[in-house]
């Protein structure tokens, strides 16, 4: 019996749909700086399309309205922060893992355009709640899934839940809620490599103490306590 093997060419992109995509790129990354300067009420497709240059449209063959915009800025933006997030695969001691885990959330909510993000959708929680829903469903939520993806993936045989995302979301917030709300708030300065290290260590720390089968074999309370003192 012969067996066929058969071979996975990759589909090429003509130029003229390469052009598209960058032409869309453009016109998110534009869409982007006049949500983040005037705010999603203030912003005109007008405006956009003045500064894209052309006739008007080519922004219209595009996007349809400012909300179809906004979800494509939206989406755009959370895939690019979440992309960013280290989520190590190699046989390292859990507590290392997560450590690097926690250090790369707090640099991912702490950058500039998560904090304008956040500040962007914040003011339309209530008069929009469409577009609050569909910020925490395509950027923290999603993240949070991710998260718990990992963690199935990699610590299902030392946690004891079987509850992934909701682990997944206590990490996040141990390791970067406060953090986070200071520096939304502009309660404090950006912190320091070392103070995000500390956080990060103190965060793992706290998840395995948590989430752990047996929280002495990986975060001893001793290291806890002496990042507490």
């Amino acid at each position: 019996m012969t067996t066929k093997v058969y071979q996975i060419v990759p589909m090429k992109i003509g130029k003229r749909e390469t052009q598209r995509l960058e032409k869309r790129a453009q016109i998110i990354a534009i869409a982007r700086q006049h949500f983040f300067e005037h705010g999603f009420d203030n912003t005109t497709m007008s405006a956009i399309a003045a500064q894209l240059g052309g006739s008007k449209r080519t922004l219209w063959s595009y996007f349809s309205d400012k909300e179809e915009l906004f979800a494509a800025m939206l989406l755009d933006t959370a895939q690019g922060i979440r992309a960013q997030i280290d989520l190590p695969t190699d046989r390292d001691d859990p507590l290392d893992l997560l450590i690097r885990v926690c250090r790369s959330i707090i640099d991912r909510v702490l950058s500039p355009i998560a904090i304008s993000m956040f500040r962007l959708v914040g003011p339309l929680a209530d008069r929009r709640p469409d577009i609050s829903r569909m910020f925490y469903e395509r950027g923290p939520g999603e993240t949070q899934r991710l998260i718990g993806e990992y963690l199935r993936a990699n610590f299902a045989d030392i946690l004891w839940t079987d509850d992934f995302r909701t682990a997944g979301i206590d990490l996040v917030a141990f390791s970067s809620a406060q953090l986070h709300f200071e520096r939304m708030w502009g309660l404090s300065t950006p912190p320091t490599n070392k103070e995000k290290d500390a956080r990060a260590r103190r965060g793992a720390l706290l998840f395995l103490r948590a989430y752990a089968r047996d929280p002495d074999a990986y975060a001893p309370r001793a290291e806890l306590a002496a990042l507490e003192a």
